[in-house]
């Protein structure tokens, strides 16, 4: 994910936003922790969060992760939501910010656990 698509997800919630990159150097890309497999017929291969963003931190310069815990919602070609059963025919993705984690890097940490 390019910084551009980080910075619409994080304009969600201006006051995190802001506190994020006041006290942080973000990285300009994010690594999404989830891809759509082949099965979506129109998505396969798309990345959906959450994503991980590295972090220097602008006082210490110590590093740190960055998580955008996303909702993610699968829409057909009206923008309307599908139900559980029919998200594999989805066309569209739309995707909510809801928490933020920071955490200590750790290479062999699993996928982050979001609420």
């Amino acid at each position: 994910m390019g910084s551009e698509e980080l910075d619409a997800l994080l304009k969600q919630q201006p006051d995190v936003r802001e506190f994020l990159t006041s006290t942080l150097k973000l990285s300009d890309s994010a690594y999404a922790e989830v891809r759509l497999g082949e099965h979506f017929k129109n998505l396969g291969g798309a990345r959906i969060g959450p994503y991980t963003i590295q972090a220097k931190s602008l006082k210490d310069g110590r590093s740190i992760e960055v998580v955008l815990c996303t909702h993610t919602r699968f829409l057909d070609d009206n923008w309307k939501e599908l139900p559980e059963d029919r998200i594999e025919t989805a066309s569209k993705i739309d995707e909510k910010l809801v928490a933020v984690l920071l955490q200590q890097p750790d290479e062999k940490r699993g996928k982050p656990l979001c609420p």
